[in-house]
């Protein structure tokens, strides 16, 4: 089948987040399958070092009344075909969605734009797309206009829409809709752009099951339940995998000491080098880590309650790396200051860094509000560094609590800085019990996510869309 990925994100290309990931894993594993596969993306200011082809395609149309046109670009030697569609005054910014405070105001236009040159790409190439699958409230609009304008130039194509964060939705206001022609059927179904791919899309999924049933109800939903409910047996949950060639402590890049389930060596080796980099002493307790976001979602507004409360008695040491929320993040700086020898806050992001942490920690922290999927504690449970997470969605789908038998986390479930201490303190338990933690440890590092299993079930979804 061919199939076109519609996507503002891409491992490799531009990453602010799991979507990246998750795209780049399903459509190399669908390429791997035989399946046809582009993959189109906006060419932000950011990306124009990526090398492209000398020659570009120009595509023009209508958005709003008004004449449009970009180019086309293809990136020279990709895995998977990548297609940028430029245009300096939508997408050559420094950032994909915002200028590091704000969202930027067009942002419904700028996607919109780049939804619509996708879908006028395929009709002057002539190559029609079994399916598009687009990721995320940034492309919920292209299955608008794909059953709104493009029936006839792009016949028997249709659209799955994967919805991996339902609290992004992109609002639209009246002159939002007026702008990029949209005239839905509900005010319901034409109040996002999230919506708009919820109601419009021929078939619906969310990144786990545990997602997917919490999305049918309030307040998960974030006011789009109905629509959730509407869709029936057309909106599922699927569970993103986990890319084993880039996340392997036995051949991380990385890391400067490999390890793996036979030979744990070189994870003490990692700590012993991640706490001289950043001045934590070298002694006996436990280290916690996170790399995350900060933001609410992620569960800020009671960890840094449980951690100030809890570090002022316990014997552990924390590292978090994260970028966010400015209220939280000057709250970990000052917990910085007042525990320097418990406790580093390493603001922003790195790649390399984020593999190093999640080798060195001997407990991964993900006291999220909700989760639609999760990556790191997948990566951790590989790196044998035991995840403590909050029992929601995704989680809850891939950590199992010492409650049972074949545990390989530590799970809470009520979002609160006491259920978190609580847990904080079995995780303390669990660490002094060298033979309990090594075997929850090993049967993390066991565990096996991978996208083969993730893109035979999306492959499912495709034949049902084409047939």
């Amino acid at each position: 089948m061919r199939v076109l990925f519609l996507c503002s994100e891409f491992e490799g290309v531009i990453k602010t987040g799991g979507l990246a990931d998750a795209s780049r894993g399903l459509a190399l594993q669908m390429q791997k399958l035989g399946h046809e596969i582009k993959v189109v993306l906006p060419r932000y200011g950011s990306i124009y070092s990526v090398p492209v082809e000398q020659q570009w395609r120009s595509v023009y149309f209508a958005l709003g009344g008004l004449a449009q046109g970009c180019a086309v670009r293809q990136v020279t030697d990709a895995e998977v075909p990548l297609l940028l569609i430029e245009h300096h005054d939508y997408f050559g910014r420094p950032r994909p969605y915002d200028d590091g405070h704000q969202a930027y105001s067009d942002n419904v236009l700028r996607f919109a734009f780049f939804c619509k040159a996708a879908l006028q790409y395929c009709v002057d190439t002539g190559w029609v797309p079994d399916v598009i699958h687009g990721h995320d409230w940034q492309t919920g609009i292209a299955a608008y206009y794909l059953k709104q304008f493009y029936q006839q130039a792009l016949p028997g194509t249709k659209m799955l829409f994967t919805i991996h964060n339902g609290a992004y939705q992109q609002a639209l206001s009246a002159a939002d809709r007026a702008q990029t022609e949209v005239y839905p059927v509900s005010s319901l179904a034409g109040s996002s752009m999230l919506a708009l791919g919820l109601a419009y899309a021929d078939k619906v999924n969310t990144v786990s099951k545990g997602y997917a049933a919490e999305l049918l109800s309030e307040p998960a939903a974030n006011g789009l339940a109905a629509l959730y409910l509407a869709r029936g047996a057309d909106f599922t949950g699927i569970l993103n995998g986990c890319d084993y060639e880039l996340w392997d402590p036995a051949t991380d890049i990385h890391l400067n000491s490999k390890f793996s389930l036979n030979n744990l060596s070189g994870k003490s080796a990692c700590k012993t080098l991640l706490r001289q980099r950043y001045g934590l002493e070298q002694n006996s307790w436990p280290l916690f880590v996170l790399v995350s976001r900060v933001t609410e979602q992620k569960g800020f507004a009671y960890l840094l309650p449980a951690i100030e409360q809890w570090l002022n008695s316990a014997n552990a040491q924390v590292l978090m790396m994260g970028t966010g929320d400015q209220g939280y993040v000057g709250r970990l700086h000052a917990l910085n200051l007042r525990y320097p020898d418990r406790f580093v806050f390493v603001e922003g992001f790195d790649e390399a860094l984020s593999h190093q942490v999640e080798a060195a920690g001997d407990f991964f922290l993900m006291p999220s509000l909700f989760e639609p999927c999760g990556l790191n504690q997948i990566y951790s449970l590989r790196y044998g560094t035991v995840p403590l997470v909050r029992l929601t969605g995704g989680l809850k789908d891939t950590v199992r609590d010492l409650a049972d038998s074949e545990a390989t986390g530590i799970g809470f479930v009520e979002p609160s800085a006491e259920d978190l201490l609580h847990a904080l303190q079995r995780a303390l338990a669990l660490y002094q019990n060298a033979d309990l933690y090594k075997a929850v440890q090993q049967r993390g590092m066991q565990q096996r996510f991978g996208w083969s299993e993730s893109a035979a079930q999306y492959q499912a979804l495709y034949l049902d869309l084409k047939n």
